[in-house]
This record gives C-alpha cells, structure tokens and sequence, in this order.
C-alpha cells in the first residue's frame, strides 16, 4: 500500500493541535497514527507532540526487539506493539501534566499496524479508523465518546449523535489517567482504503461525501487527502483537520 497524510489547522483555530505519524520498516510492515491534542493550545500541542514522538520510538524500539528475539510478524504481535506505543505515549503525556499551566492536557490516538496480508488497529478518544472499498464506508474504530454511549444504549440514533451539543465530549484520552487501555481491532484482509482521520473531518465531511472523494478513480492519494482537508474547510474549517490514507494503488 501507498500512504498519504495531511494536517491542516483548518478556518478557526490559532494553532494546530493535530499530529501524524507514518512510519514504514522491514517487511511490508508500516504503522501510522493521528493524534488531535486537547487542554488549550499550549497543552494540546504538547500533548500530541509528546504522544506522536513518544508513539514512535516506542513501536521501532518494540519491533526490534522482538524481531531480534525471534517473532514472527503475526496480528497478536502488532497489537502488542501497538498497545504498548499507546502506554508510552501515555505515561509521557500524563508526566507532563503535572505542570500547572498545562492543566487538562490530553490527547486522542488512532493507529494501524498494514502489511500486505492484516491490519491491526487501537484507538483512544474519538479520531476514527475507516475501511474504504467497493462503493463503500465502514467505520472499523468506535469512538470513546459520550454521544456515542447515548447511541450503545438507544437513547439517541447514530444520526441524532452527528448534530448532538456533547457530541465532541470524550471519555476516554491518552494523558488524563493511567493505564491508557485502548480499543483493539484486527483485520485479516486489507481494504481498498484505510483512512485514519481527526474528528475535525468527521465532525465536517459526510460518510458518504468521504466516500465518493475517496472512490475517485481519476485521483491518486495525494490528492484525495488535500480534497478530504479541503472539503472540511469549505465546511467551516472549525477545527484542525489530520487524514491520512492508505491506498492499495
């Protein structure tokens, strides 16, 4: 697979809270992650800046040791490192947020481990992992949030959650409280798309508008991951937006 990723600070906010990462090694193997940051905008850059590099040392230093001692590439070993990035990256941000001034830093992390044959996926918050392919969508992460609790025990429909006022309340992030405890998901097949993207798309762009931006067949990913931004700030722009797709071209 090719993989494409784009930040924009998007229409309304002062700074960019949103990291990515994209990261590929021996193998075929490439882990990749968005981060969206909360606690103001000091304590939200921090935050994602902490969990992104923190994030990434973690998963190079945890496959090579592992591949030196002797595992095999199989999904219960990516979800290991995946889980054990996410700890790190944990542990890193709720140091830092024993500093007075960074009160309520935190951050949200969605992240996939592609080969050639799986995906294993984790996610803490409400960034979101989609499999993109044959005319549709599907979202493969749930969101930690509380609209989505409200949707889990029927007291709202999915549609109602999309124009909620608490719908950008989370419950669970990467900084607040330990340990970090992610979602896991596997895969034993890759997608025609994988996109792992920020809430300031999916708060912005529609299912389906991701979709037929995404099916275009006349584009190549570079392009459809600034369309993607481009349509959520032709939306309002009202937060930061971070995608990154992972295209089988």
């Amino acid at each position: 697979m090719k993989f494409f990723g784009y930040s924009d600070i998007g229409r309304r906010r002062p700074t960019n809270q949103d990291r990515f990462l994209i990261r590929q090694f021996e193998d075929g193997f490439c882990v990749c992650a968005v981060f969206d940051g909360m606690g103001g905008a000091k304590g939200g850059e921090e935050a994602s800046s902490i969990a992104c590099g923190t994030f990434e040392e973690s998963v190079s230093k945890s496959l090579a040791e592992g591949l030196e001692e002797g595992e095999q590439l199989t999904r219960t070993f990516a979800e290991k490192v995946l889980c054990t990035a996410a700890e790190a990256a944990n542990s890193a941000v709720y140091a830092r947020s024993t500093d007075p001034s960074l009160k309520g830093l935190g951050t949200t992390v969605v992240a996939a481990a592609v080969t050639d044959g799986f995906i294993v996926a984790i996610n803490v918050g409400d960034s979101r992992l989609y499999e993109i392919g044959s005319g549709s969508i599907r979202q493969i992460s749930k969101d930690n949030s509380y609209v989505q609790y409200l949707v889990d025990i029927g007291q709202i429909t999915k549609e109602e959650a999309l124009s909620h006022p608490q719908k950008n309340l989370i419950t669970k992030c990467l900084g607040t409280d330990e340990p970090a405890e992610p979602d896991t998901y596997r895969l034993a097949y890759v997608p025609d798309y994988l996109l792992l993207c920020s809430d300031g798309l999916t708060n912005a762009v529609s299912e389906d508008d991701i979709l037929s931006i995404v099916s275009n067949a006349n584009e190549d990913g570079r392009t459809k991951v600034r369309r993607l931004v481009d349509a959520a700030n032709e939306a309002g722009g009202q937060d930061n937006i971070t995608v990154i797709l992972a295209a089988g071209e």
